[in-house]
């Protein structure tokens, strides 16, 4: 254990390669992947101009997800705005939009989303399906209409509010943990055997057991203080908190070390 440990405390570049690469991609990755919209650009072609079309583009506006940037008065703005990349959707809303609705008949609101990125596009999809339902659940409530035949209600049990930095940050710590655990483990046979020692500890007293622990603990310990520090920062800056149980997260975290422990030692075999 001591002769793999030995070189990171000699080998600045080795030290460097273990502790500062880890915590660049959790900054990295914890910042810039996100699936969460902010500020989407959108336009509004309102062919009613009444308070109840005022009131559905109010919610678009005031929501921190859009950005109203414009107000088109005809057909021919429509597909320029979408093909330069101007905004990103564009909500119109029929000359007889109050009127169907306050009939008690159904109406239709047009919403026309850029589809060039796929992904990006059914998330603002998505974003506005919530809007566009407390919106109607407001206006049943306000003209005491029969209520839908049954209502579904989605809530997160752990991440409540969907952010997909909840998701990425903790993913985080097993990947990078699998990356670091791999790469000691695999170095430390490696360079034994580069260095000519590998052999001089096959013949000392010590049984394969032995040899196989102290090559295993070295990865071992620092897989574990890996994974203490992601889940420190996890919880302290980027602010996700720890619901589950924190015995049973560090145990299914040994098992996980363990299994890339072997697998480091079986690349090490057969570098």
């Amino acid at each position: 254990m001591n002769t793999a440990l030995r070189p990171m405390g000699v080998d600045l570049n080795l030290r460097l390669t273990i502790i500062i690469p880890p915590i660049l991609q959790l900054l990295i990755f914890g910042y810039a992947a996100t699936y969460d919209l902010e500020r989407v650009r959108f336009a509004v072609y309102d062919e009613e101009c009444s308070y109840v079309s005022r009131d559905l583009i109010s919610r678009f506006s005031g929501s921190p997800t859009f950005q109203l940037v414009s107000q088109i008065t005809r057909d021919e703005q429509i597909a320029p705005l979408i093909d330069n990349k101007s905004v990103l959707l564009i909500m119109r809303i029929g000359p007889r939009f109050s009127r169907d609705l306050l009939t008690g008949r159904g109406t239709n609101l047009q919403v026309i989303i850029d589809g060039r990125n796929s992904n990006t596009a059914l998330i603002v999809l998505n974003y506005v399906r919530t809007i566009l339902t407390d919106f109607n659940m407001d206006w049943i409530a306000r003209h005491n209409l029969p209520n839908p035949p049954a209502n579904l209600h989605i809530r997160s049990w752990y991440n409540e509010n969907l952010e997909s930095r909840w998701f990425i940050v903790p993913g985080i710590v097993g990947i990078l943990t699998l990356v670091v655990t791999m790469v000691v483990t695999a170095l430390s046979v490696a360079r034994e055997r580069e260095q000519g020692t590998f052999d001089q500890l096959l013949v000392t007293p010590l049984r394969p057991f032995e040899l196989l622990l102290g090559k295993a603990l070295p990865g071992f310990i620092i897989g574990i203080a890996e994974a203490t520090l992601i889940i420190v920062i996890a919880i302290f800056w980027f602010d996700i908190p720890l619901r589950g149980n924190l015995l049973a997260l560090y145990i299914g975290l040994i098992m996980f070390l363990l299994s890339a422990i072997g697998v480091g030692l079986m690349i090490s075999s057969n570098l």
